[in-house]
């Protein structure tokens, strides 16, 4: 191939640029970006939502592929040893909201992600007290030995009764509640009130 091969294709496409600009639209017919648009990007570099807002003619996708090629994209953030170590300590026992103000780079889903890569786990939760002494019970004894309300519907055969809270707005269902009982290995027993 020739030099005048590669001349006539620079040719082309400067006359091409040319009309894109005096038209003001791209080959696609999409608004090509102007001044106003680029320094909109400028004043709210890096917050996506309030770009969308003041350019609503714009996709969030084309706002992100404009704010890269202006080099304005959120920079990434890398977890330093001492941020890992202090996560280490805070994940199992405090609560998402004191987790995301002491790391506050970063959402709750990063910090979730980032601690199921290093193995962090948080603290086993407890089942909430319903009021009925005897489904209490049932709850804490599945939680003591690691079950979770599936297991117990699975051992019990009863459905899926203790997965959907089947005692909320009815009566409580004493046969699962007893079968129940006997799938943890415990005993019914009637007490009388003197």
């Amino acid at each position: 191939m020739s030099f005048a091969y590669y001349a006539r294709n620079v040719a082309s496409g400067e006359r091409a640029r040319r009309r894109m600009v005096r038209a003001g639209v791209n080959m696609r017919g999409q608004k090509l970006w102007d001044d106003t648009e680029r320094q909109i990007l400028l004043d709210h570099r890096g917050d996506y939502d309030a770009m969308r807002k003041r350019l609503r003619h714009r996709s969030r996708v084309a706002i992100r592929s404009q704010c890269a090629k202006m080099g304005l994209q959120r920079s990434v953030h890398v977890w330093s040893a001492a941020e890992v170590s202090k996560l280490r300590r805070m994940y199992p026992k405090a609560s998402s909201e004191e987790i995301c103000i002491a790391f506050p780079h970063s959402t709750w889903t990063n910090i979730k992600q980032v601690a199921r890569y290093h193995g962090f786990r948080r603290a086993t939760f407890s089942y909430k007290l319903t009021g009925i002494p005897a489904l209490d019970d049932v709850r804490h004894r599945c939680r003591d030995i690691g079950w979770s309300m599936v297991d117990l519907d699975k051992a019990a055969r009863t459905g899926r009764y203790f997965q959907h809270a089947g005692w909320v707005g009815k009566r409580i269902n004493h046969r699962a509640l007893g079968r129940a009982i006997e799938a943890l290995d415990g005993v019914v027993q009637a007490q009388w009130n003197e």
